[in-house]
């Protein structure tokens, strides 16, 4: 497996999925962790790669270009991964991001002719900035450095690639669109989360609702636009939410001029427990090409509906109701209908539960298990 970060380094979705994927599978596989990661992950066999350190927050845009043009293809990462890989003799190879380590994970593994298995956790291959989206809106990765990194990374990519997997229809179809790999050889894999108490929805009184988010704390993901739409809403609504990132100083003045507002900070272990458990709906108000969170899973497993905003995989979120992405009174407006139209919500809540054995990490790990065989044993 390959992954350019892991936790606690890297604080996202995807990081915690490939550190407990490794986990998961380290028990009925030989597996190699490969990382760009200064960490590695405990009871897992791991190679550091020696990848360009994160990009600051701080860089101006001349130092900006010079990272992502370096990121194309590092020859010091292509010698180190193709050297460890040839060492290890890997049945298939199982990449992920490769920010910060380049095309040159493809163009290694391609050197030595094994099998590659790639999962799209988002945009990477296609946009420098994962996201696709310029000013809140899909740009369709018209930009130099985008087509750029298309011609050199979705092509080295696609030099070797038997199979990508995506947690969404829609980036599956974005890779397909862009020519990184035919639609036969790209397959949507639904993201799944450890098992949880299933609470039929409301878990209160609905004339005291209780919404929630979780997540990075950026424009990005539709915080503001959240905070916006609560502004309107009625006095006896309440809305926790949990997080951290650039707009958590916008969060807690809100929270503390706002009495129904209520801030957590980052939520782990049973605190998060707690937040999904005293939910009535969460909320999830991205405004960029957003592929499948995996907070979208752990609602589910709880029987947890959801609001979520029309951008790039969220509407392919089972049981949620659909708003226009970055508008405020929109998003308003499907809470009051989530949360006022006669059994809405506890329909939603119980077709969830009855459905909930395919939201469960096991089932995840399962189907990718199946996969990767597939792909190691393929003539």
């Amino acid at each position: 497996m390959v992954t350019n970060t892991l936790p606690p380094e890297g604080r996202g979705g995807a990081e915690a999925y490939v550190a407990a994927l490794a986990r998961e599978l380290n028990g009925l596989h030989d597996v190699l962790l490969l990382t760009g990661s200064k960490v590695g992950l405990e009871g897992v066999r791991t190679e550091h790669l020696p990848g360009l350190p994160e990009l600051g927050h701080s860089a101006n845009p001349a130092q900006k270009a010079v990272w992502h043009a370096r990121d194309q293809w590092l020859p010091r990462v292509h010698l180190a991964t193709r050297r460890v890989l040839a060492d290890f003799r890997p049945d298939v190879v199982h990449t992920h991001a490769v920010q910060r380590l380049s095309a040159a994970v493809f163009t290694a593994i391609r050197g030595l002719g094994a099998r590659h298995l790639h999962t799209a956790h988002d945009l990477g291959l296609l946009c420098t900035r994962v996201t696709m989206t310029r000013d809140g809106e899909f740009c369709g990765g018209r930009c130099l450095e985008c087509r750029v990194q298309r011609v050199v990374r979705g092509r080295a990519a696609a030099s070797r690639l038997d199979l990508l997997v995506a947690p969404s229809d829609h980036v599956r179809r974005r890779h397909v669109e862009a020519g990184v790999v035919p639609s036969e050889r790209a397959l949507t894999i639904r993201q799944g989360a450890a098992p949880a108490p299933a609470l039929s929805r409301p878990v209160g009184n609905l004339d005291e609702p209780r919404l929630g988010y979780i997540g990075t704390l950026s424009r990005i993901k539709g915080v503001a636009t959240l905070l916006e739409a609560f502004a309107g809403a009625p006095q006896d609504w309440h809305l926790t939410i949990g997080g951290s990132g650039e707009l958590e100083g916008l969060v807690r003045s809100r929270a503390e001029a706002d009495p129904r507002i209520r801030f957590l900070g980052r939520l782990e272990g049973e605190t998060k427990e707690t937040f999904y458990r005293e939910l009535d709906v969460l909320v999830i108000p991205s405004e960029w090409e957003e592929n499948a969170p995996l907070v979208a899973a752990e609602a589910a497993v709880r029987a947890l509906p959801a609001v979520v905003s029309d951008r790039g995989g969220l509407p392919e979120i089972a049981e949620a109701e659909i708003f226009e992405a970055r508008a405020p009174g929109a998003l308003l407006a499907a809470l009051h209908k989530t949360l006022e139209t006669p059994g809405l919500l506890e329909e939603r809540s119980r077709r969830l539960e009855g459905s909930r054995e395919r939201f469960l990490w096991s089932t995840h790990v399962t189907e990718v298990e199946r996969v990767l065989t597939q792909v190691a044993t393929a003539r």
